[in-house]
């Protein structure tokens, strides 16, 4: 994924979520806090529909994350 943020450093055991659409970056001050304990994803999600979302998450995470990777965010 080309929108994916990342902080701290690898293994990344998070990925934080923005709210959409329309919200791609929001979670950037939460990553950025967390990632002093951790590497952090910020998937920043372009996909227009909710399986695409998902679609685009999957990948993030198998490409990027590690076996085991909390996710959070805001979810509107």
């Amino acid at each position: 994924m080309k929108n994916l943020r990342t902080y701290g450093q690898a293994p990344y055991h998070v990925a934080v979520l923005h709210g959409g659409p329309g919200a791609a970056g929001e979670m950037a001050p939460v990553a950025r806090e967390i990632a002093s304990a951790g590497g952090v994803l910020e998937p920043l999600q372009t996909a227009t529909s909710l399986p695409g979302q998902i679609e685009e998450l999957r990948m993030v995470l198998e490409q990027n994350g590690n076996r085991k990777c909390i996710l959070g965010g805001n979810f509107h």
